[in-house]
């Protein structure tokens, strides 16, 4: 008798879980991404996405502003070749809680990167380095 009880729970166990599995998405998770923290909280964070189809093909970056302090966030950026390399600012101005999208190129590429916070006259707070391949 216990068997045949197990039997319907297990299967109904079962049937549940994979519901639970085809109703989720899938999260498209960020390549890299980078932290930028001020008086020990998180000030900003950029995340590097790779190329998948969206975005006109394109690789991105996502920069989001954590703190309401009042100072913009911004990614400093270069690709990264055999000569001279040239870096690239992207800023988000849009205040605290925001995160502002911009399209890099597509192809295969290297990248280096980091996040700042636009807080001083003659310097930034600035996360660490980061680099990664699209």
């Amino acid at each position: 008798m216990l068997r045949k009880r197990i039997g319907p729970i297990l299967a109904a166990a079962s049937l549940a879980a994979a519901g639970v599995l085809v109703l989720e998405a899938p999260a498209q998770a960020a390549s890299s991404h980078a932290i930028v923290k001020t008086s020990g909280t998180r000030a900003g964070e950029v995340w590097f996405n790779r190329a998948d189809g969206s975005h006109g093909n394109n690789a991105w970056f996502d920069l989001y502003d954590a703190k309401c302090d009042a100072e913009p966030v911004y990614v400093y950026w270069k690709y990264v070749t055999s000569g001279v390399s040239k870096w690239y600012t992207d800023v988000n101005d849009g205040g605290c809680n925001t995160t502002a999208g911009f399209n890099l190129k597509s192809g295969s590429f290297t990248i280096e990167y980091k996040v700042c916070v636009d807080d001083g006259i003659f310097s930034d707070t600035c996360s660490g380095t980061v680099r990664d391949r699209n």
